[in-house]
């Protein structure tokens, strides 16, 4: 059941998106400061389903604190805490939903990856999140942290954490090794280059989108047509399925629903730098134009800050990443609202998904799982993190009571 609790994660946590006016961003950066300098620190992390999980000690307690390229800096996930202090600025942030906030920006007095302490650093409070998250990690470290003149080694083989402030640490494991160059959109968020048959486009390079692969929304092959009308029999060729779907999206400020047409394609071959990912599935049902974490099973990952540019350590020597990421058996999950006396969770199924062969469809409740009652969002997680088979029991908006075993 993997397939399933990464699609719930994937809805979940690359939900950070976050800008602000540039002069409390040059405040905010300006005020980071580290207790050592010219050092390198190694601590085990933890890699759950793509998500990198770092241990972070504040006033004396770990916390859990997933590490997000897509966001621009920190994120609590709760309500302010005592020993936060205010910086005196705000900022104006907006979820993937793109729904906006004026939230203040507050700072940990303290904190410490490693060895090393980092005084000021920047997040904002929000409990919004709580729900879904469920305790799996305590808040989020931002790119800002590599805008600040970090690099850092993310060894997905050995689920290790290498931090260092010199320039050049990395330089041998980088040799001959494929990487692709960022820009620091904003100063603080990086994109990159993709390359496609079809075109080629800036994409964000967002390890808080989890496991995920490629985010190409329609409107970006529209207007790929739009310029190139020959490209549209390619993408014609490349689309294996067009549904009509929801989409559901939980944002800081609340989740989203809206009914799309969905186009899954398959991509042969996909240029990341001289990154070579082959045998790609994506769909078009996202807003968000993104590259997540999912290479993380195939390869280690070096954030060269210096040297703007991403590092990726093959496990194995290959010339390219083989990805078959089609996989048919997971379902989404949209929360119901307050007031449904039906159920807590509703269930988004796609034509091309086992489940729905077994006649579960889109807008369905999920009552259990093995026999436990599911009553919120969390429960599914819970109940979805041990292997095996499960058994299903949902119900349709008419009341009919469907089992399935998957």
């Amino acid at each position: 059941m993997k397939n399933l609790i990464k699609a719930i994660i994937i809805a979940i946590v690359f939900v950070f998106m976050l800008f602000s006016q540039a002069s409390a961003q040059k405040k905010t950066f300006r005020n980071i400061e580290f207790s050592q300098h010219d050092f390198v620190d190694t601590l085990k992390i933890k890699i759950i389903d793509g998500a990198l999980i770092i241990p972070v000690e504040i006033n004396g307690e770990i916390k859990n604190f997933m590490f997000d390229t897509g966001a621009s800096w920190g994120s609590w996930i709760g309500e302010k805490e005592d020993w936060m202090t205010s910086s005196g600025d705000s900022l104006n942030m907006r979820d993937s939903n793109i729904k906006t906030k004026k939230k203040a920006i507050l700072r940990m007095p303290t904190m410490k990856i490693g060895s090393t302490v980092i005084e000021n650093y920047p997040v904002v409070a929000d409990e919004g999140l709580r729900d879904f998250v469920c305790g799996r990690f305590d808040g989020i470290l931002g790119f800002d942290l590599v805008t600040c003149g970090l690099s850092f080694k993310f060894d997905s083989q050995d689920t290790l954490l290498i931090m260092t402030d010199r320039k050049g640490f990395f330089a041998k494991e980088e040799k001959g090794e494929p990487y692709v160059k960022y820009e620091a959109y904003g100063k603080v968020r990086p994109m990159i280059t993709v390359k496609f048959s079809s075109g080629k486009t800036k994409m964000l390079f967002d390890t808080g989108y989890t496991d995920g692969w490629i985010d190409m929304p329609q409107r970006l092959l529209n207007r790929w047509v739009k310029k190139d009308k020959s490209l549209k029999q390619k993408i014609d060729d490349m689309t294996v399925m067009i549904d009509t779907t929801i989409v559901t999206s939980i944002g800081l400020y609340g989740p989203s629903y809206d009914t799309v047409i969905l186009r899954k394609l398959h991509y042969d071959e996909i240029k990341i730098g001289n990154l070579t990912l082959k045998d790609v599935y994506g769909t078009t049902d996202a807003q968000s134009i993104k590259v997540g974490s999912g290479f993380l099973k195939y390869a280690s990952l070096i954030i060269d800050g210096p040297k703007k540019r991403f590092v990726f350590l093959h496990h194995e020597e290959k010339d390219a990443i083989v990805v078959n990421n089609e996989g048919r058996n997971g379902f989404g999950l949209a929360v119901a609202a307050e007031n449904d006396t039906l159920g807590a969770i509703k269930v988004v199924v796609r034509k091309d998904k086992k489940i729905y062969e077994k006649g579960i469809r889109t807008g369905d409740y999920l009552l259990s799982i093995n026999g436990i009652p599911v009553t919120c969002f969390c429960d599914v997680i819970s109940l979805c993190q041990e292997e095996g088979t499960k058994h299903y029991v949902f119900r349709t908006p008419e009341g009919e009571i469907k089992e399935v075993v998957l």
